[in-house]
């Protein structure tokens, strides 16, 4: 006899001398897969509706509501702002530049190359005098140490993108003003595309030279308005802050090399730099320096130098 026959042989035994038992267990078997399908079927029929239920939602939205992309691939959550609101809220800045100037102001285009302790200063002041749209690059994260310089961040967003800070910053301050944050490393291969857009005006605040010499070969080339912010380490004057042409500054000789002798702005100081030490104030408990070190002498030399500026004007007419 084979070992089927015998198999069989003895099922069917057990089912003569069990068959109650049989029929319990069969029975249970039955239930129990009938329990699962049904189970099953009720789940898939609640995830079709759900997915149904979803697609209906975006079909509906889409319709309501587009989304619109920048030339950099950055949504654009530009909306309508009452004019009124607007126009209230630069009221300053009209009475300063007057109605035309407002205008010239809020029809504006700027791309900021860095959004550190220069960079995210300038977005804020750019974004406060209503400028309308604004593209922010930069690659790196806030940190600890840059909370002391920069104009927006918290302690909250160290970790995260300052470009990515500085937009949900601004979306409280001016939410009519477009911000588009580009987080990304400008190098040749991309600098066609984060620097498109005709913008009137780009500002370089990189702190690296290499990048900074190729940024400003850029708009130089290409024609666009550039002001390049030059290096202030261990510099502390305001009253030696200067705007002149890159003719009269250091980086001069090595855009000397690449064919640029003057024609682009750069905001710089003469003052020289100096050996910075911190102040011992362990060892001095009781020492409180003063809010402003030589104020006299800083006020003598910001009149001279507005004098002199004030001269030369008016010989020139």
């Amino acid at each position: 006899m084979t070992f089927i026959e015998r198999f069989t042989d003895s099922v069917s035994q057990f089912l003569e001398k069990h068959p109650q038992t049989v029929q319990l267990t069969l029975t249970a078997i039955a239930a129990s897969a009938l329990t699962a399908t049904s189970i099953l079927t009720y789940q898939s029929n609640q995830r079709q509706s759900r997915a149904k239920s979803l697609k209906d939602e975006l079909k509906e939205a889409e319709q309501k509501n587009t989304i619109d992309l920048t030339s950099v691939g950055v949504a654009s959550t530009q909306r309508k702002y009452d004019d009124a609101l607007i126009q209230e809220q630069l009221s300053k800045n009209t009475a300063l530049l007057g109605e035309a100037g407002t205008r010239k102001v809020r029809d504006s285009f700027v791309i900021i190359v860095g959004a550190g302790g220069v960079g995210s200063w300038a977005a804020l002041m750019l974004l406060q005098s209503g400028v309308k749209r604004i593209r922010i690059i930069d690659f790196d994260q806030v940190t600890l140490s840059s909370l002391n310089r920069h104009a927006v961040a918290r302690l909250e967003d160290v970790g995260t993108p300052k470009v990515r800070c500085i937009k949900n910053r601004f979306k409280k301050i001016a939410p009519f003003v477009e911000v588009e944050d580009c987080i990304d490393l400008l190098n040749a291969d991309n600098v066609d595309e984060l620097l498109g857009g005709n913008p009137d005006y780009v500002i370089d605040a990189i702190d690296n030279i290499n990048t900074k010499i190729d940024l400003i070969k850029y708009c130089y080339d290409k024609k666009l308005p550039v002001i390049s912010s030059m290096g202030a380490g261990a510099k502390a004057d305001p009253s030696r802050i200067q705007i002149a042409d890159i003719s009269e500054t250091f980086v001069r000789q090595r855009l000397k090399k690449l064919g640029i002798l003057k024609g682009v702005q750069v905001a710089y100081s003469t003052e020289k730099p100096h050996h910075v030490k911190l102040l011992p104030l362990a060892e001095y408990p009781d020492f409180d320096p003063l809010p402003v070190k030589l104020r006299e002498g800083l006020y003598v030399r910001v009149h001279r130098e507005l004098f002199s500026r004030e001269s030369k004007r008016y010989k020139q007419r």
